[in-house]
């Protein structure tokens, strides 16, 4: 007669600095579609603890590239687990000429939304954005569990699904379409104080930066926005009483040494 084996709770290490779920608008429809895959492989308890797994911010490292998912997860081990999630990437050349017929639909994801339209229309030529079946994706994790997803793939995919209804590129990216970034302009650049207030005329600290909106996530538990509010605010009294002397935006190890 066999006994059952008594095992010790074990229970996640606490990270400093984790990522963490941003919320958003979560009512997005293709952020429930991808829970909605999620819920449908009947995962149990699992789901929820890699859920609880995000919101503490186990999640060390995330990133996104065309068909693969990396993350770093912090579980009970000395050392943060290393895993992937892999997905075929759809036919680039086919997609770009379907948003080249859909003009509408390439402005609205260029203005990061995604139109029912347009998946319609991938679906159509046989081109699934959304994963369907367990069997569309490969996981990966270091862990010793030896289901698949596992909690620590949850955690990821999970602060993927919120992540992407901020930011719906993030999701053509896993998907293999990449949109173009201009390189930014890094050479050193200075303004007069008078131009300052014409960029930015408003006396509200809050406003400029509110139209930043949501970020997909962020590290620490600190409210982001609040503290990018009250920076801009210093800036924007520094500007107001500037003389007409030009101000220097380049940071300190950016200036020429004298």
């Amino acid at each position: 007669m066999s006994k059952k084996k008594n095992y010790a709770p074990r229970f996640a290490r606490s990270v400093r600095g984790g990522l963490r779920p941003q919320g958003g608008n979560r009512d997005v429809w293709w952020r429930k579609r991808f829970i909605s895959w999620l819920e449908e492989m009947h995962l149990g308890s699992r789901l929820g603890r890699g859920r609880n797994y995000a919101q503490q911010g186990q999640v060390r490292e995330l990133i996104v590239m065309p068909g693969e998912i990396t993350a770093t997860v912090q579980g009970a081990d000395a050392e943060p687990y290393q895993l992937s999630a892999k997905m075929p990437v759809l036919d680039a050349e086919k997609v770009w000429l379907i948003l080249h017929d859909m003009p509408i639909c390439a402005a609205q994801v260029a203005a990061r939304s995604l139109p029912v339209s347009l998946n319609e229309a991938l679906l159509q030529h046989d081109l699934h954005l959304f994963p369907e079946t367990r069997q569309d994706m490969q996981f990966h994790c270091t862990c010793k569990d030896w289901t698949r997803p596992c909690k620590h793939l949850l955690a990821a995919l999970c602060l993927f699904t919120d992540a992407i209804a901020t930011d719906p590129l993030l999701l053509l990216r896993f998907r293999g379409i990449v949109f173009p970034e201009e390189a930014p302009n890094l050479s050193p650049q200075t303004l007069s104080a008078e131009q300052i207030l014409r960029l930015h005329p408003t006396p509200d600290a809050a406003s400029v930066p509110r139209r930043l909106g949501t970020l997909p996530y962020w590290r620490g538990t600190e409210d982001f926005r609040k503290t990018l509010e009250s920076a801009y605010h210093r800036a924007h009294l520094k500007a107001i009483t500037a003389t007409d002397t030009p101000v220097d935006l380049r940071f300190a190890e950016d200036a020429p040494l004298e």
